[in-house]
């Protein structure tokens, strides 16, 4: 099985590149310093929302295009190749960069453990409405049973909210870290596939979805939190 995955030169493979791309971003990206913001909203960054905006327009235009992204051909290959994959651990690794942000903690991390639970919290509330609301909007049949609910997959984009809370947090210049957790998202990204659970484009937007879930999540509590730090060591 594993060797045939280091050799098929499908259109699976660009599942898991696309999925991820953004790990290689934040490697490339590790370098980066923001300006320090003048305890207001300045952690914004327009440049942000790129990477996000970019997967779920890609996503959108492939559901309704023929594109070099074909989920019909996607499937008949993974048939082809993994006729009989089936695991569920995807459905616990869509959580584990949270709980390794609160084993950091406990393991002493100085980042504010009631800050990092406060953006857990609202990024879950986020990526509930957002998600959920699209799939109704979107009418994507599934590839489970023809309900109308599949794009985008909410396990991925729970596991890339969750990589991006954690790489934020607690990664920050550490690549290797960065990785390891975008690396776990993606595994989740592509087993929805080989478990034959989602379409590659529910994959794809699931990313968008949840990068951008998390980083609202973090645009509305890091600004506040750093005024009050700010005012209460004057």
């Amino acid at each position: 099985m594993f060797q045939t995955l280091l050799h098929n030169k499908t259109k699976l493979c660009w599942v898991f590149l696309l999925t991820g791309f953004h790990a290689q971003a934040q490697y490339f990206d590790s370098s980066y310093k923001p300006p320090k913001p003048k305890y207001d909203n300045e952690y914004f960054h327009l440049r942000e929302l790129y990477l996000p905006a970019s997967f779920i327009a890609f996503a959108s235009y492939s559901n309704n295009e023929e594109s070099f992204l074909s989920n019909a051909k996607i499937k008949a290959e993974r048939n082809e190749d993994f006729p009989h994959f089936k695991v569920s651990i995807d459905n616990y690794m869509q959580f584990a960069p949270i709980l390794a942000g609160y084993g950091c903690l406990a393991m002493g991390s100085k980042q504010n453990a009631w800050l990092y639970t406060k953006e857990v919290l609202l990024n879950e509330v986020i990526l509930n409405i957002s998600v959920y609301s699209v799939k109704h909007l979107s009418k994507v049949p599934s590839i489970v049973n023809g309900s109308y609910n599949a794009f985008p997959s909410g396990h991925t984009a729970q596991a890339f909210s969750a990589a991006t809370l954690f790489s934020d947090n607690f990664a920050k210049g550490k690549p290797w870290l960065q990785c390891l957790s975008y690396g776990s998202a993606s595994a989740v990204g592509v087993l929805r596939v080989l478990n034959e659970r989602h379409w590659a484009t529910d994959v794809v937007a699931g990313v968008g979805f949840g990068i951008l879930s998390a980083k609202i999540s973090e645009w509305t509590f890091v600004p506040h939190f750093n005024k009050k730090h700010h005012q209460t060591n004057l």
